[in-house]
């Protein structure tokens, strides 16, 4: 028996949904953040290996460390507080960055998810300008979704790594319809670094 490509989707918000309606994020609720990321890889197989590679491209030096991870000063609390301040922040930057790319005839609404603390946010391409939603439930029907880390989205937003090298880095991955992801992909990757 064949199973719908649905399914795995179905699966994945149902296990989300057992963790709690009353925390969007692993931010809020670190307990939560294993029980997340396995819903997230059975949703969408073989995300997780975004991690690696971005840890990976950490080493190599080719993405930043997290330098909240270095502060002994702070409680995990602070800290997830000021990874959500700095999340956002970022998120909106790039949100400004993907709406310089008008150019491109087809822009499907994003769904992006930061690995680290599972932090969903939608970003839905009008006729111009890019309108982010951040800190949302999960992705929308028609989502392309893309799972990336917090680092990468600094450093895209920031115009220090183009889209398309974060793809070959394995550090973003898109998930969708095969023509939706396509038309992303032409999107994202027409975006220049700097």
């Amino acid at each position: 028996m064949r199973l719908s490509r649905s399914v795995p989707l179905v699966i994945g918000f149902a296990i989300a949904a057992m963790v709690g309606a009353a925390s969007a994020c692993g931010l809020e609720d670190p307990n939560s953040i294993a029980t997340r990321r396995g819903a997230l890889n059975m949703a969408y197989p073989e995300s997780l290996h975004v991690g690696t590679a971005v840890w990976q491209a950490q080493l190599a030096g080719r993405l930043p460390r997290d330098p909240l991870a270095q502060r002994g000063d702070l409680t995990p609390e602070a800290r997830a507080t000021l990874r959500l301040i700095k999340a956002n922040a970022s998120l909106g930057q790039l949100a400004l960055r993907l709406s310089g790319a008008a150019t491109v005839p087809e822009r499907p609404n994003l769904a992006i998810v930061l690995l680290g603390p599972v932090l969903w946010s939608r970003f839905e391409a009008g006729s111009g300008s890019i309108r982010p939603s951040v800190h949302v439930q999960g992705p929308e029907g028609g989502d392309v979704v893309v799972v990336t880390d917090i680092a990468v989205v600094e450093a895209m937003a920031g115009g220090s790594l183009g889209f398309g090298e974060a793809i070959a880095l394995g550090v973003v991955r898109l998930y969708g319809p095969a023509q939706a992801v396509a038309a992303a992909r032409n999107w994202l990757v027409d975006i220049a670094p700097g």
